[in-house]
């Protein structure tokens, strides 16, 4: 994408547009772009690159690309010489992978004007790793441009965040995200707007969700809120509980998370609270009917119930059992 089609984060892209058109266009700097997770701080980063290098735009006079020339394609492709992705070498970001970019960041570049380093996850920098860059960000030849992406920026070293401008990106509101969505993605207008509330106003993860899968947990997920609210079924429940916590661990979590939008979304109809956005409207009178039925102070309760399973969830509990104690203990109230 170039940023002419990018959505959003117009600050961000006024800034990042400025940087391009100094000078001779070299930037020679290190840059910090935090924000939650699928908010497009890579995808501005990737963008940020095409631009600095673009075969038919030049950046002090127009700081954008044409997103069709051989190098734009490349970078998206992720073989471009002079775009370096610097990713998680499994739980983290190793020494050597940063030992290797520092010597890298002081070479001319090969094929463009400037050589753009994207530290991905930066937040699992080791604290090794960290410290090996700290000269390196401090002072980068005007020819490289250091980009540390992170959902967790304070969770870098204060001496790296020290060295770096930081932009911050939030998600779209949700009226832009459908409209981006219904003119890049088309589809039924129910699922946009279903894809735009369940992202939380983030692009990324709004295009990562599989509505038909997610559409098929939820309907099991609910149907098991139903069989708590009615308190006599005992046997299906436990069968419930079974299908679930017997998820791989990832997938146990999300449907926590399912689950919990799902309560969200009854206590917000339950206290009919005024400015409040339920996110599964396409459920919307299944779960008034619910609501009613449960009433706040059971939710409320419920919710907290299934919050702090999720806490639980950071140390190796037994899934099983803490999903079966959780849900007898939920038909006893």
């Amino acid at each position: 994408m170039s940023f002419a089609t990018l959505a959003g984060n117009e600050r961000n892209k006024r800034v990042i547009q400025r940087l391009l058109q100094r000078g001779d266009g070299q930037i020679g700097r290190t840059l910090i772009f935090a924000g939650p997770a699928g908010v497009g701080k890579r995808q501005f980063a990737l963008t940020m690159a095409k631009a600095a290098n673009c075969l038919e735009v030049v950046p002090e006079q127009s700081p954008d690309s044409c997103d069709r020339c051989a190098t734009c394609r490349r970078i998206d492709e992720g073989s471009y010489g002079d775009v370096i992705m610097i990713v998680p070498d499994g739980q983290s970001i190793r020494i050597a992978q940063t030992r290797a970019m520092n010597d890298e960041v002081f070479y001319l570049p090969r094929e463009g004007r400037q050589r753009i380093f994207i530290i991905d996850e930066a937040e699992r920098l080791r604290e090794e790793s960290a410290n090996s860059l700290l000269k390196t960000l401090e002072e980068p030849p005007p020819t490289s441009t250091i980009i540390l992406v992170t959902s967790r920026p304070d969770s870098l070293l204060p001496t790296i965040r020290s060295r770096a401008q930081r932009l911050n990106f939030t998600p779209l509101d949700l009226p832009a995200l459908e409209a981006f969505l219904a003119a890049h993605y088309p589809r039924p207008r129910e699922e946009n707007a279903l894809l735009a509330r369940l992202s939380g106003g983030c692009i990324g993860a709004a295009l990562a969700i599989d509505l038909s899968v997610y559409r098929q947990e939820r309907r099991v997920l609910l149907e098991l809120l139903e069989l708590l609210a009615d308190g006599h079924q005992r046997h299906r429940v436990m069968k419930a509980a079974e299908f679930v916590a017997k998820k791989e661990r990832n997938e146990f979590e999300a449907a926590i998370e399912a689950i919990n939008g799902l309560l969200r979304d009854l206590v917000i109809i339950s206290a009919a609270a005024e400015g409040g956005s339920i996110v599964n409207i396409d459920l919307t009178d299944r779960l008034k009917d619910l609501a009613l039925r449960l009433g706040p102070r059971r939710l409320i309760l419920w919710f907290e119930k299934f919050s702090e399973l999720r806490r639980q969830l950071r140390v190796n509990v037994n899934r099983q059992l803490a999903m079966e104690a959780l849900l007898l203990s939920l038909q006893k109230q």
